[in-house]
């Protein structure tokens, strides 16, 4: 790509990065967060952790759930949280924005190295935050950020050597090995798979496959990588008090569970299903998000110059195409495990940019017309439902408006196609932010008096995921919420004769509690509904949307 393809520089360079910074940062603390149901089981185990004073071993309330992770990313939240004397979600979060950050600004370094000026270093790194898999997994409680930074490092630093085809050198193998051994205390030693036969096949491509030398000069060095990155995991099963159950829970349980069929045919399953490989094929594109068309472009584009790819480029699609065999060969596929390919997709996409046909960026554009037309209209929904005159502050509706007008304006003037995707797709996640504001502030959370008569007790919590009573821990402080099945709710009276506070979860238009007596309504608030089962989906398909997207928390009492 010509140096001068993208113009970012100056006072633009500076509003995007502020743009980025701001869609990252805002709504940290947001318990309505793009995010996945893990990352509250994470923070349950943190917290356990941290209330037993003890780096090691790891608890949790629930005893399957207590080795699920290696420790290195509760270790992390104990640290951001003062050992749970300061739980708040922003908290627990923030650490992996600043691992989402550092990995945009290797994504920079590539795209400047490889791109040939700064503009396309710094449109390599907006791209890499525009991918909604990075929007959503790398600003929340979970591995996904760590073990991205910590496996795509190495190959940061081999792009950025002088000659990256250099032999590796038993310096750099050591170096590489630790880096990796960090990533796997994130999440497992599995990692270690796809780290070395990544680093393997990108020196044996180095060496134009020649089998001799690549085993007499290169072999050594990787099986020395793979060696100690697998040493410093052992750390986890060395310091634990409780090694003896890491066997059965995260190397049986954990990862070995991932190749159980569940009395199925694993060739079956891997052709087709929920989870075959037609799920891994599209999980680029997904993680991409609204630049999945681009993506889609960009592999196509390479692929039809194959031949002529220059070396940076090649390491970037062995590493992709490592990523995708390796994590294929499990009976559980999921696109959250081709994340660490991303910041490469990145580099890819920064360099291919302007081959991009732009209709296909212009239908980027035109879902964010539509998605942020959606806010919109989900605004208007939940103001007449709760009644209660304005919800949003003015702004959103001008923001909402003014982003759809950005994104027909560009759409009308295809020339400015290129230059505006970008930074639509990070007002978007803005506008997302706006969108979750009622449910963040004062609406969305309990009221002082509520929060007085939780501290201290025990309240039966509606979840609808593992762990996800969790979040009433951060909304009612000091009290101990206690999970029941939402979908199992047994009524109010039987939850009147257990006596015990308890919260219901029902649609705002609906009082459950009117007329019943020896209960008493202590505090309510909204909140956005993110899971929904396929009858749920279903009626929403047809137009029933706010009972089954818009809910309210009824914090009752049981009284004589």
């Amino acid at each position: 790509m010509p140096p001068d393809a993208v113009r970012l520089t100056g006072l633009t360079a500076l509003l995007s990065i502020a743009l980025a910074l701001a869609a990252y940062f805002f709504s940290l603390g947001s318990d309505h967060a793009a995010t996945n149901g893990d990352e509250l089981l994470y923070a349950q185990i943190t917290r356990w952790t941290a209330e037993s004073g003890q780096w090691l071993p790891l608890q949790s309330e629930v005893e399957r759930h207590r080795n699920t992770k290696p420790p290195a990313l509760f270790w992390q939240g104990i640290v951001s949280t003062d050992w749970a004397k300061n739980y708040e979600l922003w908290r627990l979060r923030w650490p992996n924005v600043v691992y989402t950050l550092a990995i945009a600004a290797m994504v920079f370094l590539i795209g400047r190295r490889m791109g040939g000026g700064n503009g396309a270093g710094l449109l390599a790194a907006l791209v890499y935050l525009c991918f909604f898999g990075t929007y959503r997994y790398g600003r929340v409680f979970l591995t996904s950020a760590p073990e991205t930074f910590w496996l795509f490092l190495p190959l940061c630093l081999l792009l950025l050597r002088p000659r990256p085809v250099a032999p590796l050198g038993w310096g750099t193998a050591t170096l590489f090995g630790l880096i990796f051994g960090v990533a796997l205390l994130y999440k497992s030693f599995a990692l270690a798979v796809p780290a070395v036969a990544g680093i393997a096949w990108w020196t044996f491509h180095a060496r134009e496959y020649r089998i001799g030398p690549w085993l007499k000069k290169d072999a050594p060095q990787i099986v020395w990588s793979g060696f100690l990155s697998l040493a410093v995991f052992s750390l986890w099963y060395w310091l634990d008090p409780q090694r003896h159950l890491l066997l059965a829970d995260f190397v049986l349980d954990e990862n070995v569970g991932k190749f159980d069929t569940d009395g199925g045919n694993y060739f079956a399953n891997l052709l087709w299903g929920g989870s075959s490989v037609w799920r891994n094929v599209v999980s680029y594109p997904i993680n991409a998000g609204l630049l999945a068309p681009a993506v889609v472009a960009v592999a196509v584009l390479a692929f039809l110059r194959r031949k002529e790819l220059p070396d940076g480029e090649k390491l970037l699609w062995l590493w992709l195409i490592t990523l995708f065999v390796v994590f294929t060969l499990p009976n559980q596929r999921d696109e959250r495990y081709l994340l660490p390919g991303m910041p490469a997709l990145a580099v890819l996409c920064a360099l291919y940019w302007q081959r991009i046909p732009a209709w296909l960026l212009g239908v980027s554009l035109a879902a964010v017309a539509v998605i942020a037309l959606g806010f919109a209209a989900g605004g208007a929904l939940l103001t007449r439902d709760l009644g209660i005159g304005a919800v949003y502050p003015w702004y959103f509706w001008v923001a909402c408006a003014a982003l759809v007008g950005f994104a027909v304006a560009a759409l009308l003037r295809p020339r400015l196609i290129r230059v505006a995707v970008v930074p639509a797709i990070l007002l978007l996640y803005l506008a997302f932010g706006l969108f979750l504001s009622p449910f963040d502030g004062p609406l969305g959370a309990y009221d002082e008096t509520a929060q007085n008569f939780a501290r201290g007790k025990k309240i039966m919590a509606p979840i609808n995921f593992g762990a996800r009573e969790e979040v009433y821990r951060f909304l009612l402080p000091g009290s101990d919420p206690q999970p029941y099945k939402i979908k199992k709710f047994p009524g109010i009276e039987a939850m009147r004769t257990r006596g015990e506070p308890f919260i219901i979860s029902v649609p705002l238009a609906e009082n459950p509690l009117e007329g019943v007596s020896g209960v008493r309504l202590v505090g309510t608030r909204i909140q956005l509904v993110d899971r929904f089962d396929n009858k749920e989906t279903a009626d929403m398909l047809r137009g029933n949307v706010s009972p089954h997207l818009f809910k309210k928390d009824l914090l009752v009492e049981v009284v004589p």
